[in-house]
């Protein structure tokens, strides 16, 4: 009646002519039927419309389990390589100066988690048949061709991922129009199974294997590169040594509120009218500019005095600022300890560049934690790579990745976790001739995740969050100045609060003022009035002669001091401004240098001077932060 190749399941019947019986007829049909099903991967559920052959057919497969162990391994390994190995892998290599640990801990931990998917989804895809089977790897293999080019092509850029909450419904355009597009690449494969299932298995293995390759060419050339890769291999690290010490001896304590505009600081004195008595002995200078617009190169510039004109990379510049300034070294040649806490990917590049400068950065073989790499690295990678409609679910802060080993006394900018230390260890006091020490504390930048009273609380968005975590560094400031009271050493201790740049946007031009906030307690001084306010003239530049002389540091060679500068005199200030290009998409594109005659709150005295274009970026250079 029929011949069958039970290798490629060919079939083929009889002609029927007009002299065909009925029979002859109904048994062709019948074996037609039975061919169409076995095309599917199935077999007919049984002329008598049985609920259990019918559930049975979606389970019968004719086809050998060498061709279904083939096309479940190229489709398993394509899904794990794409996004457990490759996708976490590129990201590590592209952004590693952001991250705390080195590469070669992430490379083992990652292969065991792909292994172990692999294995997981080929199990469970060997178990399956007929039209089960065929939905199944339909549906992995279009997830893994979406995502990939959603990743490469598709994904809008929502700015930084620097703890700034994003407007999801900004961008429900383009989670429609992704969304489509995942439904038409599932709806292809499923009407290629449909037509043919020998062009869809034929696509299915070599498409996973070009997918697959594409992307390890690309990783190998990352590899052999080196780049990435080796940055984070050096034991030196910015420690948590000495946190929370001060000297018997004379003392600057410098407390950096990230993005601390003087705009907040009028709205939060208003708010809290209390604050002035708490701040007796401090002077406001309400007439105060910052140097640069953003944290990098702000706080290198404040601690170092090396300008950056983006003429060299940003590593090179890290590695010259730090080398060639003579301000902290001169500090500790001076007798005084050095204590710098920071952000090192945007305040130093590489803690071994501190090394020998300051006292807390130390040789410490750095270990990880490995669930907490893995669950940042994973999140991350799926941020990457899912449509617009989840990223919400995945998005994540990349300070966040510092944690990482944070565990293993190393610092990192968390207000919460900085001020929950303080609260629980308090203040201690060693004996010395004095000691110069810097918090980088988060301040006004996001993410905002703690509240008045200093404690951690659910990501918030907007001023009223913005301003009370603000409060919140302040309160706890003053809890500061308590235990230093209680101490003894007050009157011997210098205090500065202020700010490495004012409110910033991604803008081509300047909209307005951006002042940082300057609170100076000098030691020694009379504590029995309020707060007072100045209008000095005063810039970034004046503060690293005052730390000096409230050391008792010869300080001519630095420029002038905050207190040598009359209240009334004129004094020509610069800014530097980083300015984005006309798409509002790449943030570092120009310098664009202000000159500043008078009240720097008064945005007429602002003039813009010159233009000189970015040549070697480092906010755009990281493709982590732009997805």
């Amino acid at each position: 009646m029929k011949n069958c190749d039970k290798n490629n399941n060919d079939f083929s019947f009889p002609p029927l002519t007009a002299d065909s019986s009925p029979e002859e007829m109904r048994r062709v049909t019948d074996a037609m039927s039975e061919n169409s099903a076995a095309e599917n991967g199935e077999v007919p559920s049984g002329r008598g419309g049985s609920f259990t052959l019918k559930l049975r057919a979606l389970f019968e497969d004719r086809r050998s389990p060498r061709l279904r162990l083939s096309i479940s391994a190229c489709a398993a390994f394509a899904f794990v390589f794409t996004f457990i190995i490759f996708g976490p892998f590129e990201l590590y290599i592209q952004s590693a100066r952001y991250l705390s640990f080195p590469f070669s801990d992430l490379v083992g931990p990652v292969l065991l988690v792909g292994t172990a998917t692999f294995a997981v989804i080929f199990g469970i895809l060997s178990l399956l048949r007929g039209k089960v089977y065929n939905c199944a790897v339909t549906s992995l293999f279009a997830v893994t061709v979406a995502g990939y080019i959603q990743r490469n092509f598709l994904n809008v850029d929502h700015g930084t991922l620097d703890g700034h909450a994003i407007e999801w419904t900004e961008y429900a355009s383009a989670a429609v129009l992704d969304l489509l597009f995942w439904l038409a690449v599932a709806a292809a494969a499923f009407l290629l199974l449909y037509f043919s299932r020998r062009i869809w298995t034929h696509t299915v293995r070599v498409l996973s294997l070009i997918l697959v390759g594409a992307q390890a060419v690309a990783l190998a050339v990352m590899l052999f590169s080196g780049e990435g890769t080796a940055a984070r291999e050096n034991s030196v690290i910015c420690s948590t040594e000495g946190l929370y010490n001060v000297t018997d001896g004379e003392n600057v304590v410098f407390f950096l509120l990230d993005r601390y505009d003087n705009q907040f600081a009028d709205k939060l004195l208003e708010k809290n009218p209390a604050w002035k008595e708490l701040l007796s002995g401090f002077t406001y200078y309400h007439n105060f500019t910052g140097s640069y617009t953003r944290t990098m190169p702000s706080v290198t510039y404040l601690l170092t005095g090396i300008k950056c004109d983006y003429t060299m990379p940003y590593d090179e510049y890290f590695k010259e600022a730090w080398s060639s300034s003579l301000f902290l070294p001169g500090i500790k040649r001076a007798g005084y300890a050095v204590r710098i806490y920071s952000d090192e990917a945007y305040a130093f590049g590489d803690s071994a560049n501190l090394s020998g400068i300051a006292d807390n950065f130390v040789d410490a073989k750095q270990s990880v934690n490995t669930s907490l790499m893995l669950d940042y690295m994973f999140r991350l990678a799926a941020y990457v790579y899912s449509p617009e409609a989840l990223k919400p679910y995945f998005w994540m802060y990349t300070g966040d990745f510092a944690a990482i080993s944070e565990g293993h006394g190393t610092y990192t900018v968390n207000d919460p976790k900085f001020w929950g230390g303080f609260r629980e260890e308090g203040l201690k006091v060693e004996h010395g001739r004095g000691m110069f020490t810097f918090y980088h504390l988060s301040g006004s930048h996001e993410p905002y995740i703690m509240d008045e009273e200093g404690k951690k609380v659910p990501l918030g968005t907007g001023t009223d969050a913005q301003l009370a975590q603000t409060a919140g560094d302040m309160n706890m400031i003053f809890r500061y100045l308590d235990a230093l009271r209680e101490a003894g050493t007050f009157d011997n201790t210098t205090v500065i609060i202020s700010a490495d740049h004012g409110r910033t946007g991604t803008l081509r031009e300047l909209d307005g003022v951006r002042c940082p906030a300057l609170f100076i307690k000098p030691a020694h001084a009379d504590c029995k009035e309020p707060m007072k306010i100045s209008n000095k003239q005063v810039c970034q530049d004046n503060l690293r002669a005052s730390i000096l002389s409230y050391l008792g540091i010869e300080s001519k060679d630095y420029g002038r001091t905050v207190e040598s500068i009359g209240e009334n005199e004129e004094v020509v200030r610069l800014f530097y401004m980083q300015a984005c290009d006309e798409s509002h998409r790449h943030r570092d594109v120009e310098t664009v240098t202000y000159e500043i005659r008078g009240d720097a709150n008064v945005f007429d005295n602002w003039r813009e001077v010159k233009r000189t274009p970015i040549l070697f970026p480092f906010y755009d250079s990281d493709p982590i932060n732009h997805f």
